[in-house]
């Protein structure tokens, strides 16, 4: 038996150039902190020179949003919606058809249909 899991997420994809240096707003950041996913962060662009060049200053860092753990992502925008240069694009998933449909009272034991089909086989 053949299985194919498909779970489809929202992509946000983020342009760096209009973002700028992501350290002196972290609008987006915050949004979807207070908005609960908490998936986008922020990291150096580079790393920061040592010695005499050495920044002083967290916002001399140039920094870039990252966006991890996207599975949590639920799609409500507030990210796009806090971000003032409009650099954060939201792109939600097509809808796909689920592989089956079982009625919770077609389940008499866990991986096993009322008719005796064995949903997860252990050959």
């Amino acid at each position: 038996m053949e299985y194919t899991h498909i779970t489809p997420r929202p992509l946000i994809t983020v342009d760096e150039e209009a973002c700028g240096n992501a350290i002196l707003c972290l609008k987006c950041v915050k949004a979807c902190l207070e908005a609960g996913p908490n998936v986008i962060g922020f990291m150096n662009s580079e790393p920061p020179p040592v010695g005499e060049n050495a920044p002083q200053r967290l916002e001399d860092i140039p920094h870039k949003i990252i966006f991890s753990g996207m599975v949590n992502c639920n799609g409500c925008g507030k990210c796009i919606e806090a971000c003032p240069k409009g650099a954060l694009t939201l792109q939600m998933p097509e809808p796909q058809v689920p592989a089956a449909r079982v009625q919770h009272a077609d389940i008499v034991f866990c991986g096993t249909l009322r008719d005796g089909t064995k949903v997860f086989p252990r050959d």
